[in-house]
């Protein structure tokens, strides 16, 4: 018999807690549950979870302040952060900190079993690390590398876009597809066209590479075999 996936479960609120900690245990996972951040440490010790998924804000805490000590003594435990708060600047600090994926309050079940299935996958080492052409994308904490150097941290939606794109390489993604994955099925075209532009500004190093529409699809990473001429 499978083992089930333990997840620490942090929540300030007792009751949103237990209804969630029941969702999740009717979905197979055993769950250990905590309404502060006091201690969140001894129970990674002892309780040895699969993944943890955190409350942004425990009481007057902050789960950002334990983020990077946790990270610096678990490298590959997963760290999903929920919140109400929607602002730019507050998800990009939890990816920087160390989380693994960031959702929005209030809990939807589905989506946290589907993020849990996915991050806690029997995977091999390297495959937090995906290479798009001279381009390394780290999958947990959204950094872009050019040979090594690190470029930048992309925003949520960046991110996911180039992810979409580059699994796999040479295959148009539609954009009614990215609009779901990306953009919880709103039409959001200004936004894909804007996410778009910032992808081929930071993917020109490498000029095997280019983002190009489709017409009536999307749009498609590619991949060319040899580096174009310049005159």
């Amino acid at each position: 018999m499978e083992d089930k996936l333990k997840v620490i479960f942090i929540e300030d609120d007792p009751n949103l807690g237990l209804i969630i900690v029941l969702a999740l245990q009717s979905k197979g996972y055993e769950v250990c549950y905590a309404n502060t951040l006091s201690g969140i440490q001894d129970m990674i010790e002892k309780d040895r979870p699969d993944i943890l998924l955190l409350d942004l804000e425990v009481g007057n805490q902050n789960v950002l302040d334990q983020l990077p000590f946790i990270r610096s003594k678990h490298p590959s435990l997963p760290i999903l952060i929920a919140s109400s708060h929607n602002e730019g600047e507050e998800i990009t600090r939890c990816y920087e900190a160390g989380a693994n994926h960031y959702t929005k309050k209030p809990y939807d079940i589905q989506e946290i079993d589907f993020l849990i299935r996915r991050f806690c996958k029997k995977t091999d080492t390297i495959s937090n690390i995906i290479s798009i052409g001279d381009y390394q994308l780290e999958l947990s904490t959204h950094q872009l590398f050019y040979k090594q150097e690190l470029l930048k941290v992309l925003s949520p939606k960046d991110f996911k876009l180039l992810y979409q794109l580059s699994e796999p390489l040479n295959q148009p993604v539609s954009r009614e597809k990215l609009f779901q994955e990306i953009w919880e099925g709103k039409e959001a075209h200004d936004s894909l066209n804007n996410s778009i532009s910032r992808l081929r500004k930071l993917l020109e190093r490498d000029t095997t590479l280019s983002i190009d529409a489709v017409k009536g699809v999307g749009y498609i990473l590619q991949k060319k075999t040899y580096s174009p001429h310049r005159n």
